[in-house]
C-alpha cells in the first residue's frame, strides 16, 4: 500500500468520524426557495456541554441572516442534518440564541435533538473536560467544514462536499489559533486556496495519543470584515492562502454562554 492510499484512507476515516458532529448552515430567501438561490453558507458544530446541547457557528453567519431578514422577512436560517429530506429551518433563531460575540466571531444557539422531528445522522460532540484546554504551537489539529466551492445545486437537488483537513498550529494568542503557511501546512493551504468560503464555524479537534478527539476551536473570519482591504488573510481566487484562523473553543462555557475575560486586541 503506497503513502497516498494510506493518507486517503486516514482522511476518509477522520471525515466519517467527525462528520456527525457538524453540518452546513445556510441563509436562503424563503422556505420554498431552490438550492441555487442560497444566499450564503457556513458550517456549524453540534456540541454537548453536559448541561446543554448547542449549535456553534460564526457570529458573522448569524449577522448575515439578520441583515437579509431585515430586508426580506421570509429569509430563513437553515441547516442540513444528513442526506435526503433532512434540512430544517429555525422559525426564530433569536429564540434559540444563548450568546454571540462579534469580537470572538462566535454564536451559540440552543439546539437539542429532541426538538428535531425528522430522521437525521447527527450527534452532539460530548466535551469531557472543563474548561476546554487550549492547544499550543506545534500541535496537530483537524477540522471538517463545508466549503461553498464544493456546493452543488440543480433544481431541488442540493449537495455539499466536505473533508477532514489536517493542519499544524503555528501560533496562538489569547483568542486565536493560527495555522500559517509554512512547510508543514503549505500543501494543505495550496489545496484549500479557493475553498475558504463556507468553512466559517467549522469545528477543529486535536487527536489524543489514546485516539480520542478533543474540541479545540472553530474556524473564523480574519481580523477585518470580509469586504475590508485590510483583511489579513483574504486572498484573491487562485492565489496562495496565507493562513486559517480559529477561535479557541475554551470561550464556550458549560451553560452555552461565552466567556469574556479581558484579552489583547486582535492582531
Amino acid at each position: 500500500m503506497n503513502d497516498l492510499t494510506e493518507r486517503e484512507l486516514k482522511n476518509r476515516w477522520l471525515t466519517n468520524e467527525l462528520l456527525s458532529y457538524c453540518g452546513p448552515i445556510f441563509v436562503a430567501p424563503s422556505l420554498n426557495s431552490y438550492p441555487e438561490q442560497m444566499i450564503d453558507n457556513g458550517t456549524c458544530a453540534l456540541v454537548d456541554t453536559g448541561q446543554r446541547r448547542v449549535l456553534v457557528t460564526c457570529c458573522h453567519v448569524l449577522d448575515e441572516y439578520e441583515k437579509q431578514h431585515d430586508a426580506n422577512q421570509e429569509t430563513i436560517l437553515a441547516m442540513a442534518l444528513g442526506e435526503g429530506y433532512s434540512c430544517i429551518s429555525f422559525k426564530n433563531p433569536k429564540r434559540h440564541l444563548l450568546d454571540a460575540d462579534q469580537d470572538l466571531d462566535l454564536a451559540v444557539l440552543e439546539f437539542d435533538p429532541k426538538d428535531i422531528n425528522i430522521p437525521h445522522t447527527k450527534n452532539w460532540f460530548k466535551v469531557s473536560e472543563w474548561p476546554i484546554p487550549n492547544v499550543t504551537n506545534g500541535e496537530h489539529i483537524v477540522f471538517v467544514g463545508f466549503p461553498g466551492a464544493w456546493r452543488t445545486a440543480k433544481g431541488i437537488e442540493y449537495g455539499c462536499g466536505c473533508a477532514a483537513i489536517p493542519l499544524v498550529v503555528t501560533d496562538t494568542n489569547a483568542r486565536t489559533i493560527a495555522c500559517f503557511r509554512d512547510s508543514t501546512n503549505e500543501q494543505v493551504l495550496n489545496d484549500m486556496k479557493d475553498c475558504l468560503g463556507g468553512i466559517s464555524g467549522s469545528p477543529a479537534y486535536r487527536l489524543t495519543d489514546r485516539g480520542d478527539f478533543r474540541l479545540v476551536g472553530f474556524a473564523k473570519a480574519g481580523p477585518e470584515k470580509s469586504g475590508s482591504s485590510a483583511r489579513k488573510y483574504h486572498a484573491q481566487a487562485g492565489s496562495p492562502l496565507p493562513a486559517v484562523l480559529f477561535t479557541h473553543a475554551s470561550f464556550v462555557q458549560r451553560d452555552g454562554t461565552l466567556k469574556r475575560n479581558s484579552f489583547a486586541p486582535a492582531a
